[in-house]
């Protein structure tokens, strides 16, 4: 889903050899760019692969749609960028959990686009909207995904960003993904948290979307006013898919006002369940994507079910 997002002008094989595998034809000259990354998951593993590739680009990029195509059954897919860190990585292929576990990269990291569920699809903002990708930055491509056969499964990742020109760029987007890191699951219980977050600045969200792992029951968002809780208006009961929404006109969002997120879960094992990185793990994630570009906009959570104030 689109978290943010930018884009970049040349095609990058990180790891591994696409000579066999589907191909996504790239954007025509002049119309875009194509990144990629490719890897293997062994026979009944859990693969969590980090790409880290610099842009060799000269002047910004503005992206109005994105087209992708990764292997059926990918958990997930992230492309971020650590420009804003104080530090680069240095390129490469990683373990991700390594790499996460070694370096400020989770911090420093900011997410502009992802994908959950879909082997491929296109999103495409508004009229006139468009996310800029400054020339020269550093990406970070991430693919999660888990082998439960028994052959070894060569994976892909490729990427479309399609350009519009500056000069009918209106307006721009940010967003991010707003998380309960205090989930507890008692073994062969169900169980209920919820988060309340709202905007420090005016805004209009234009995509909302849900992560949890295997565990997830159901995923839900109602309005919140900063007082009281709505109706709930987005469900979703498929923890494959994120269901990413797209609103048209954009949802109003003063600040001061947001959502409130819950996730339901039901957890079959005989140990408690905690926040995690692994499939076996679970998360509670809300994505958020909305206009006016601000890099100081966010949806900051100000009450918590259990009474755990976090905030992203």
């Amino acid at each position: 889903m689109f978290a943010l997002f930018l884009a970049c002008t040349v095609p990058t094989d990180t790891a591994g050899d696409a000579s066999e595998l589907p191909v996504l034809e790239p954007p025509a000259e002049g119309e875009g760019f194509q990144v990629s990354m490719f890897g293997t998951a062994p026979p009944s593993t859990e693969v969590w692969l980090c790409s880290v590739y610099d842009l060799p680009t000269t002047e910004p990029s503005y992206v109005h749609s994105v087209e992708f195509l990764e292997n059926e059954g990918t958990h997930h897919l992230t492309l971020s960028t650590t420009y804003l860190a104080e530090e680069p990585l240095v390129p490469g292929t990683y373990d991700c959990a390594e790499l996460y576990g070694q370096t400020a990269a989770m911090e420093d990291a900011v997410m502009m686009f992802g994908n959950q569920g879909d082997a491929e699809g296109t999103l495409t903002l508004p009229d006139g909207v468009a996310a800029m990708l400054p020339a020269g930055i550093q990406l970070l491509h991430e693919v999660h995904y888990v082998n439960a056969t028994l052959e070894e499964v060569p994976l892909y990742s490729y990427i479309n960003g399609y350009t519009m020109a500056e000069a009918d760029v209106v307006d721009g987007i940010w967003g991010g993904s707003v998380r309960d890191e205090t989930i507890e699951i008692p073994a062969g219980e169900t169980k209920t948290e919820w988060s309340r977050c709202v905007m420090n600045e005016d805004v209009e969200v234009q995509f909302l979307a849900s992560h949890t792992h295997a565990k997830g029951v159901e995923f839900t968002i109602a309005p919140f006013d900063g007082t009281t809780t709505g109706e709930v208006f987005y469900s979703n009961k498929d923890w494959h898919d994120p269901m990413i929404e797209q609103y048209n006109p954009g949802l109003v969002t003063p600040a001061g006002t947001g959502f409130e997120w819950s996730c339901t879960w039901f957890n079959d094992t005989d140990e408690t369940t905690h926040y995690g990185l692994e499939s076996t793990d679970e998360m509670c994630n809300m994505a958020v994507v909305f206009t006016p570009f601000s890099m100081t906009a966010a949806c900051e959570v100000v009450e918590t079910s259990d009474g755990v104030l976090w905030g992203g």
